[in-house]
């Protein structure tokens, strides 16, 4: 048995195409591929600007996720930190705390295994002229940063640092919490009680300064930026007004928009529905109705974001919609798919007939057949048809999907 062609296989089989299938599977022809490329490659060649992200539309199973890990593959190659990030109930996009500590969990440093925050420490605590660097460029007015991220770095240059504290440290930066007063400890211990104003900011701009903190540590560490990925973003459909509201705003800030808050060095792309526009944003009027409802709650600048993202979904869905699969996708895709399988369970798999091409079928839905044929002949002998099923998306409120941020502790006064 092939462990690589097994594990694709069961990848294809649950709908979550993994980073195996993506090699296997490749994909077809794609604009969105183009447009990654060229953004990955001035966000390389820049000077640490923010960069507009993208956006691509599909309909259920057209293969959003699936080119989503392609982009990550295609990231690594070009020395990025990638992190893949799947909007949830427990990861709201209306809060930027919880999104970054999903980002931190599942960042991948290309070529390595470790732990992609600890990973980049590491590299910097090895050579501390550049962590000294690091230290003194977020010390600085312009880098917007509290002086509390200074004072970890002037204490990760301390050879004596006891590791517990180091990967106190770590935590609080990936998200954790640590009170000023342990920090202050901390700073005594080393001669430097003095040096830093050790007052956390409040949580909504400690979860942006951690933003801006870690892009400029993993270019500091020698990678080429952060490449964030967003999926199911259509999530955001689920959320109360407000919450979708600033939702809107939220992602406008990840995607470096002009109107929103930009975090250099970060590359953004989000994957949603392609009848978002009209089953959300057009139905409940968001485009009229929500920035409106920010400005009532003094709000200006977010509803200037919550309308720059919407109308950025909106041209999304016009120029960058994933199509139905053609006779030549299908084609490539049965092929590789019925390889994949033959070296995965080491049986050779029965010619299918041609499925029957229609508009609203979809490539998963595809696959699924096939393998489900497949499966079916393998342990049974028996050969089966495949009935279908259309399930639209599910766009009603719900307010589990809106939890807010919680207040980090701050005991500084």
């Amino acid at each position: 048995m092939n462990l690589e062609a097994r594990t694709a296989i069961e990848a294809l089989r649950a709908g979550v195409p993994n980073r195996a299938a993506v090699r296997l599977m490749g994909i077809g022809e794609s604009g969105i591929e183009q447009a990654f490329d060229a953004l990955l490659q001035r966000a390389t060649d820049g000077d640490g600007a923010a960069h507009p992200g993208l956006g691509v539309a599909g309909g259920f199973g057209t293969g959003k996720s699936h080119l989503l890990t392609y982009l990550a593959e295609v990231a690594r190659t070009h020395n990025f930190v990638v992190s893949r990030v799947v909007i949830s109930k427990e990861t709201p996009l209306a809060d930027p705390a919880r999104v970054f500590e999903a980002a931190m969990r599942g960042a991948v440093l290309p070529g390595r295994n470790d732990d992609a925050l600890g990973g980049a420490l590491g590299v910097l605590r090895a050579t501390p002229e550049r962590l000294e660097a690091l230290e003194h460029a977020v010390s600085q007015p312009d880098a917007r940063l509290a002086p509390i991220f200074a004072a970890i770095l002037f204490l990760l240059r301390k050879p004596s640092l006891p590791p517990e504290l180091a990967r106190r440290c770590e935590r609080f930066l990936a998200g954790g919490r640590m009170t000023t007063a342990a920090f202050r400890q901390a700073l005594a211990a080393v001669g430097a009680a003095r040096i830093f104003e050790l007052r956390l900011p409040a949580a909504a701009e400690l979860a942006e300064q951690r933003i801006r903190f870690t892009s400029r540590l993993f270019r500091a560490a020698g990678y080429a930026g952060w490449c964030l990925l967003l999926d199911e973003v259509e999530l955001i459909g689920r959320y109360s007004a407000l919450q979708r509201a600033m939702a809107y705003a939220r992602l406008a800030n990840w995607l470096g928009l002009e109107a929103g808050t930009r975090f250099p060095g970060i590359v953004a792309v989000y994957a949603i529905t392609d009848d978002f526009v009209t089953a959300v944003i057009d139905h409940r009027q968001d485009e009229e109705k929500l920035p409106e409802r920010l400005r009532l709650k003094g709000r200006e600048q977010d509803a200037v974001r919550a309308l720059a993202a919407i109308r950025h979904i909106e041209e999304t869905v016009r120029l960058h919609r994933l199509p139905p699969p053609g006779a030549e996708d299908l084609a490539r895709g049965y092929v590789s798919l019925r390889k994949i399988y033959e070296a995965a369970y080491d049986w050779v798999a029965p010619a299918l007939p041609v499925p029957e091409r229609t508009a609203t079928r979809t490539l998963r839905q595809y696959i699924k057949a096939w393998l489900t044929q497949w499966d079916v002949q393998r342990l049974t002998g028996a050969v089966v048809s495949i009935v279908e099923q259309q399930i639209g998306s599910d766009y009603r409120e719900d307010e589990g999907f809106s939890v807010p941020s919680a207040e980090p502790d701050d005991d500084a006064s």
